[in-house]
């Protein structure tokens, strides 16, 4: 029996990759990365134990062959694309995030999969959602959705079918909605989360990676809030989704803390004293809190990562990388 990832080299793929290896004993060659352009630096050493496949979720076929080939059981969906399209790539960009879910799916339906844990996002709540609430209030996930954004529509859409899929055919589907997630390899597009606290192209989760490798950044405003996981913490949140026996719901907010940006700011400060760091002047919008207490209840989720402690991992990962000196959290 085996394990499949798809999007197994991405920024969440990888650190859910390393952490089955090195903190739960999965052996490699129980691992299967699925993903159409793998990248091997991302996984480091593993790259030699793990088995890696090419394949693309848009094609069914490369989808069955990879579970039937390995008698794949458990199925991580992890592949999609970070943002919004373009107006040009809307078409191609629904093939990868809908049709492409809907083959993960239904092949995991063929070949008698236990559980498929899917990445959603909080980008299914929108704005819209936030209508009436204050910035001290609360959503959880009986809170209705409204998507204002192809992605978010998309991820809404996954929850749907996931929901279809366990009550028409017995298909076992926990889907997980991160926040903001930081970590190495987190891409540069801007997301949800982003556009909401500073739009930019450059999601502001990345920052940090850019100030510690001597490009000036400019963050964003001191005042505004969001919630955060480091992507460690986020790996033993899709571990305990597929392991824990009979969770009580479908979908779960996924958070570790909530921020001012200030003290992202500051820690970076402490960090990189000679960082150039600037702060936005333009105007950002704090989201409500994400309720997360049933991740907490029902998974027995406990983050290990601070903002800090995190923060400062992640950071010397990137030096390490690029033959820094480490900083000292």
């Amino acid at each position: 029996m085996a394990i499949m990832i798809t999007g197994g080299t991405g920024f969440l793929g990888s650190y859910l990759t390393r952490y089955l290896v090195r903190e739960k004993g999965i052996a490699g060659k129980d691992l299967i990365l699925f993903d159409r352009y793998p990248n091997r630096e991302r996984i480091g050493e593993l790259a030699g134990e793990v088995i890696m496949l090419t394949g693309d979720i848009t094609e069914p076929s490369e989808i069955a062959a990879a579970m039937k080939t390995y008698n794949v059981d458990q199925v991580f969906h992890l592949a999609a694309i970070l943002g919004d399209p373009a107006p040009t790539q809307v078409v191609s960009y629904m093939k990868v995030m809908c049709d492409g879910t809907l083959n993960v799916f239904e092949a995991s339906r063929i070949f008698g999969v236990k559980r498929v844990v899917y990445a959603s996002s909080v980008a299914v709540y929108g704005r819209a959602s936030f209508r009436g609430k204050k910035t001290t209030d609360e959503l959880d996930e009986d809170d209705p959705p409204a998507p204002g954004t192809f992605y978010g529509m998309c991820k809404l859409y996954s929850e749907n079918l996931a929901a279809l899929y366990s009550r028409r055919f017995g298909l076992e589907t926990v889907g997980i909605r991160p926040t903001s997630v930081f970590g190495l390899g987190r891409g540069a597009r801007g997301s949800y989360a982003s556009g909401l606290l500073l739009p930019q192209e450059v999601h502001y989760m990345v920052l940090p990676e850019l100030a510690a490798l001597g490009q000036a950044v400019e963050m964003p405003p001191d005042d505004t809030e969001s919630d955060w996981i480091y992507a460690a913490d986020a790996a033993d949140v899709w571990y305990r989704a597929m392991t824990t026996p009979n969770p009580s719901r479908r979908v779960y907010n996924m958070a570790a803390e909530r921020r001012r940006m200030a003290d992202v700011t500051d820690h970076l400060r402490k960090l990189l004293p000679e960082a150039q760091i600037t702060i936005s002047e333009k105007r950002a919008q704090t989201t409500p809190n994400m309720n997360c207490n049933n991740l907490k209840k029902d998974l027995g989720f406990q983050p290990r990562y601070t903002m800090e402690s995190g923060m400062t991992d992640y950071l010397n990962m990137v030096r390490k990388a690029a033959g820094l000196p480490l900083v000292k959290g």
